[in-house]
C-alpha cells in the first residue's frame, strides 16, 4: 500500500499546479515529489485522467478539479487497497456533516454578497454559525464517534459544547465565534444594516477562520471550484450615529447598539488580532515614491486649493502577478533558461520570498500568492548568475526528500 504521506505530497503539488493554471509533464512532477516517472504516469493515466487531469499534448498535462478533492477523497481514489475504499458509519456521518457545513458556508457568503437583501446581516449570522457547528461536530464524530455529538441518544449537543471540546476559549478564533453566536442568539437589535461596517470586520474574520480550519481538516479550500468571493464582505464606513439609530429603530435598539459598539471597540483593541476582527489600516509615509504609501498628499500654492488625496493600494498594480503569469513574464524577458513551476517554487522557497505575507516582492491574500514588478526584475536579474538557479533547485530537491 502506498504511504498516505507520499500521496498527499503528490496532491499538494497538483493543487499548486492547478491554482497557477500551469501545464506540466509527469517527469517534472516526479522530480518534485520524489516518485518514479512510471508511478506518476500510472497515477495520471489510470486514476486521474479525464476527471482531474487532461492532456494538453502527448506529454504535457493540466489539472482540472484537483482542488475540489479533500485529502481523504484523494487517498481513497489513489490507494490500491480495497479496504481503504470502505467507510465506517462514523466516517459516513462525519463526511455528511462537513458537506452540509460547506453548503451553509457557501450560502452564507452568497446571501451576504447580495446588496439588495435587507436582512443579509441577520441571514449571514445564522448560516455562518450553522456552518461552524456542523464542521465542529464533523470533527468530533470523526475523532470520537457519533455518540459524542448526541445527548442521551436523542438531541445533538450545542455548538458551545462542541467548542469546549475542540477549541481553546482564550483563543481569538474562539472569541470571534462566541461573539457571532451571541449576535445570533441574543442581539437581534444589532443585526441592522447601519452596523454593517463594524459587523463586516467581525464577519470577514469568521470567514477566514472557517476557511483555515476547513482546509486543515479537509486539505482543500472550501471555495475550491466556487465563484463566491470573500472580499465584498468588508465594508469600510463611519461608525453609525446613535441619534439616527434612535430615530429609525427606537430607544431600546439605540441603547443596545451603543453598548455593543463600546464593547466591540474595546475587545478589538484588546485582542489586536485579525482572527477576532479584520482591521482596515492605512499607512501614511513621507517618501518620494508614491507607491510606498497607502495615502498621498498633494500641496498647492494657494491654501484653499490644497487637497488631500486618499489612495488605497490596488494589488493589481502593486502585485499584479500570480505564479503562472509571473513565470510567463520571466520567460518573456529572457530566453536563456526556461522557468517552470518547479524551478519557480525552488527559487521562492530557497529565497524565502513567501516568508512575509506582505512585502515589496510578495503579497498573500486568501491563501493566494501575488508577486510584484520588483520581484520579476529581481528574478530575471539573478538568472544571469550561473549557480543561483542551480543552488535553488538542489535545495528544493533536498527539502522535498526530507519532507
Amino acid at each position: 500500500m502506498v504511504r498516505k504521506g507520499m500521496l498527499l505530497q503528490l496532491l499538494d503539488e497538483l493543487r499548486i499546479l492547478e491554482e497557477s493554471a500551469a501545464e506540466f509533464t509527469a517527469k517534472e512532477v516526479a522530480e518534485s515529489v520524489g516518485y518514479s516517472i512510471n508511478s506518476v504516469n500510472k497515477y495520471f493515466n489510470e486514476k486521474l485522467k479525464g476527471d482531474y487531469l487532461v492532456k494538453v499534448n502527448r506529454s504535457v498535462w493540466k489539472c482540472k478539479g484537483i482542488n475540489t478533492l479533500s485529502n481523504d477523497d484523494f487517498y481513497r481514489l489513489m490507494s490500491q487497497s480495497v479496504n481503504t475504499q470502505s467507510k465506517s458509519s462514523d466516517e459516513v456521518l462525519a463526511e455528511q456533516l462537513i458537506k452540509r457545513s460547506h453548503d451553509a458556508f457557501t450560502l452564507a457568503l452568497e446571501v451576504y454578497n447580495r446588496p439588495t437583501l435587507r436582512n443579509r446581516v441577520e441571514a449571514f449570522s445564522i448560516m455562518m454559525v450553522n456552518a461552524w457547528e456542523l464542521m465542529l461536530k464533523s470533527e468530533l464524530c470523526k475523532a470520537q464517534g457519533a455518540e459524542c455529538i448526541f445527548k442521551d441518544g436523542d438531541f445533538s449537543i450545542s455548538i458551545r459544547e462542541a467548542m469546549t471540546t475542540l477549541m481553546d476559549s482564550s483563543d481569538n478564533v474562539s472569541k470571534n465565534l462566541e461573539t457571532l453566536i451571541d449576535l445570533r442568539d441574543h442581539a437581534i437589535h444589532l443585526l441592522i444594516p447601519e452596523l454593517q461596517p463594524q459587523l463586516s470586520r467581525l464577519f470577514q474574520a469568521t470567514v477566514l477562520n472557517y476557511q483555515k480550519r476547513y482546509k486543515n481538516i479537509m486539505g482543500n479550500s472550501p471555495l475550491a471550484g466556487q465563484s463566491v468571493g470573500l472580499l465584498s464582505l468588508i465594508v469600510d464606513g463611519c461608525e453609525p450615529e446613535i441619534s439616527v439609530i434612535k430615530e429609525s429603530y427606537g430607544d431600546l435598539t439605540a441603547k443596545q447598539v451603543k453598548i455593543f459598539l463600546d464593547k466591540f471597540t474595546q475587545k478589538t483593541r484588546e485582542y489586536n488580532s485579525d482572527e477576532f476582527s479584520i482591521s482596515i489600516d492605512y499607512k501614511l509615509a513621507l517618501t518620494k515614491k508614491a507607491t510606498d504609501s497607502d495615502l498621498s498628499l498633494s500641496l498647492s500654492d494657494g491654501g484653499e486649493k490644497a487637497i488631500i488625496i486618499r489612495e488605497t493600494k490596488d494589488l493589481d498594480i502593486t502585485h499584479p502577478y500570480h505564479q503562472s503569469t509571473a513565470i510567463s513574464e520571466i520567460n518573456n524577458r529572457q530566453q536563456a533558461i526556461k522557468i517552470t513551476s518547479y524551478s519557480f517554487q525552488a527559487v521562492v522557497k530557497k529565497s524565502k520570498v513567501q516568508h512575509s505575507k506582505r512585502s515589496n516582492h510578495h503579497y498573500e491574500l486568501d491563501g493566494r500568492h501575488r508577486y510584484s514588478e520588483t520581484f520579476i526584475e529581481w528574478f530575471v536579474s539573478n538568472l544571469s548568475h550561473k549557480k543561483w538557479l542551480d543552488n535553488a533547485l538542489v535545495s528544493h530537491r533536498n527539502r522535498r526528500k526530507k519532507a
